[in-house]
């Protein structure tokens, strides 16, 4: 079963989007990571997660994607997604919105799907503000450390 969502054209692009875009459009493509973004602890830890990926551990192979403008725009940042290496989703939990809207908008995409609390193994409640900064970073950490050994080096 399939829901239709109808968005509203977009005529003009981010400029910072579509740059960052241009520049990471190497030959060969690099391995794109996106996150859900989702707003309790889960989606924190995917969030954080990826930019530790793709800005720290290995931005020689890896380049971030905005999940919004990936989905909303047929432009730069979908460009990536659909011309990388590969297509690395870290899902901060089992309804997998990220990889599901990609799939929405990128029908043949075939994502490698990373469950995040299934590493971290921690029940967690929603809010972020019940969990300090440094066990989210923690827990990205553990995210990061093994999505870059598994599926990156």
């Amino acid at each position: 079963m399939k829901e239709t969502v109808n968005i509203e054209v977009m005529e003009d692009s981010c400029y910072v989007c579509e740059d960052y875009a241009k520049l990471n459009s190497t030959n060969p493509p690099k391995i794109a990571i996106i996150s859900c973004e989702g707003a309790c602890v889960r989606g924190e830890v995917s969030r954080l997660a990826a930019n530790l990926i793709a800005h720290k551990l290995s931005p020689e192979n890896t380049v971030r994607i905005c999940l919004g403008a990936a989905f909303t725009k047929n432009a730069g940042q979908r460009n990536l997604v659909r011309n990388a290496k590969k297509v690395i989703v870290i899902e901060g939990c089992f309804i997998y919105c990220a990889s599901r809207m990609m799939k929405g908008v990128i029908e043949d995409l075939n994502p490698i799907v990373i469950d995040t609390d299934g590493i971290y193994g921690v029940n967690t409640p929603f809010g972020i503000n019940e969990v300090p900064d440094s066990q989210l970073k923690e827990y990205a950490e553990m995210v990061a450390e093994k999505i870059v050994k598994e599926f990156i080096d």
